[in-house]
């Protein structure tokens, strides 16, 4: 351990050459992002957290030789897979990641998501029609909402009604009881301890579940159960109308009946599994990512009533609205500083790796978070305070190097796939509620964020009130 190529790099504890006890430790205690962020900005943007383990805080000689490159995903990814498949998020060769992504490129990319008539109609119907209705309601009868669980209906009611069409999507903003089920079942499945024992302890947990000892909940099982029946069932059905409305002749609402066709060679059952199970990855990242940023900047919004005016003012006397540089102000303030996953995002060293001017053996783990380079003091002058004003000053330089550094959708060839309409879905939701409303914070909520690969609140709630404007 003390031979290896390593040794050059800062520890993160004296016992990391020859042990992964401490990094082990910093995970189980929910505290690996905010202790590896305080050692990055005392030892520097590489630092060894593991004999064979290793964190990078920098982009240029960091993330982009790491994340840009041919470095595969490490095995955690494996723990991902669905219905016997993974995922196109979990796929670790780079040749199977690239045949899969031909899957949803086009209908995922800026250009398609902009130009859908099918989904601008969709997003105009859930966010001013059903989102605001319900919203007026709950200000009439001065009623506090829940916005974590509102933004998260109302992500899914957006993400479905685009893969699968409106028909077939959820309705979860206006049947709120059918929805927390689902909500629920998707909650418990991101659960931190249930990912920490699944991805660092697996021998161990098979072992003793051999045993009868059970170190993951039963609960989760049930969920992830939970989980993949909605998931088949909202899939079949969509697929179902696919094939009658080729019938007869008239196009299929949604986007999956481009997925199905795509994969034609495969057999039918093997081909709904994989739709499956990237429909399970997509949709509960959608999801639960979009609605963890929207309840963080709602959070914001209602403690900066001033901004929060002006971007009314924005989006009642704009026509477009969307467009709006507050609007992107605000959601990259909020990206960068309440990413929706902290990490880890591991990746496997090739031969003759280097980064920032150090040697990195074959096989190395090597792993990046975007909270932690969102924290960068060079970059973003007092990283811990929501300053969206930051946005709107910086120059053409300054600005790409800041969006760089905004790394929740990732970068380089896996770069998250569903980024446009992820985006789309925060505009049209907060130009929708921000026309009609105000908000104020509704008691003292807990909204520190669980350091874990699904940064949740730590209440699972905000509860905001709404006044008409």
């Amino acid at each position: 351990a003390f031979s290896s190529p390593l040794r050059a790099i800062p520890n993160a504890h004296f016992t990391t050459p020859v042990s992964r006890i401490w990094i082990l430790w910093t995970r189980f205690t929910g505290k690996e992002f905010s202790k590896c962020l305080e050692l990055h900005n005392r030892l520097g943007p590489v630092i060894r957290i593991g004999p064979r383990e290793i964190s990078v805080n920098c982009i240029e000689g960091g993330v982009r030789t790491v994340y840009g490159g041919n470095w595969e995903k490490s095995s955690m990814y494996d723990n991902f897979k669905q219905f016997g498949f993974s995922p196109l998020f979990a796929m670790r060769d780079t040749h199977e990641h690239l045949e899969r992504k031909r899957l949803f490129t086009s209908i995922y990319s800026k250009s398609t998501i902009s130009r859908s008539s099918e989904i601008s109609r969709a997003v105009s119907s859930i966010c001013h029609q059903r989102l605001v209705r319900i919203l007026q309601k709950q200000a009439d009868e001065s009623k506090s909402v829940d916005v974590y669980s509102l933004t998260k209906e109302c992500s899914m009611d957006i993400i479905t009604a685009y893969i699968y069409g409106k028909k077939n999507g959820t309705n979860w903003v206006v049947n709120p009881n059918q929805a927390a089920p689902h909500l629920s079942a998707f909650q418990r499945a991101a659960d931190p301890w249930s990912f920490f024992a699944s991805t660092e302890m697996p021998k161990l947990v098979a072992i003793l579940n051999w045993f009868g000892i059970k170190l993951i909940p039963p609960m989760i099982d049930t969920a992830f159960d939970h989980i993949h029946s909605f998931v088949l069932g909202i899939t079949t059905r969509a697929i179902d109308t696919c094939r009658s409305s080729l019938t007869k002749g008239n196009d299929a609402d949604g986007v999956i009946e481009h997925v199905w066709q795509k994969l034609e060679d495969v057999p039918e059952a093997e081909r709904l599994n994989i739709i499956a199970s990237d429909m399970v990855d997509q949709l509960h990242a959608g999801h639960l990512a979009t609605g963890v940023v929207l309840t963080y900047l709602m959070l914001e919004l209602s403690r900066n009533p001033d901004i929060q005016e002006r971007l009314s003012i924005e989006f009642t006397t704009s026509s477009d609205p969307q467009a709006s540089g507050l609007l992107d102000a605000v959601i990259m303030e909020t990206i960068r500083m309440y990413p929706a996953g902290f990490g880890p995002f591991p990746r496997v060293a090739p031969a003759n790796a280097a980064i920032a001017g150090f040697a990195i053996p074959k096989n190395t783990i090597v792993t990046a978070s975007p909270y932690m380079l969102g924290r960068n003091s060079d970059i973003f002058p007092r990283p811990d305070k929501w300053l969206p004003e930051r946005w709107l000053q910086a120059g053409p330089d300054q600005m790409r190097i800041m969006r760089q550094w905004t790394w929740m959708f990732m970068s380089g060839q896996r770069i998250c796939v569903g980024q446009h309409l992820a985006v789309l879905a925060m505009k049209s939701m907060m130009v929708a509620v921000y026309s009609h409303f105000k908000t104020f914070i509704i008691g003292k909520p807990n909204m520190k964020q669980l350091e874990s690969f699904f940064s949740i609140p730590a209440d699972n709630s905000l509860y905001l009130g709404f006044n008409a404007i």
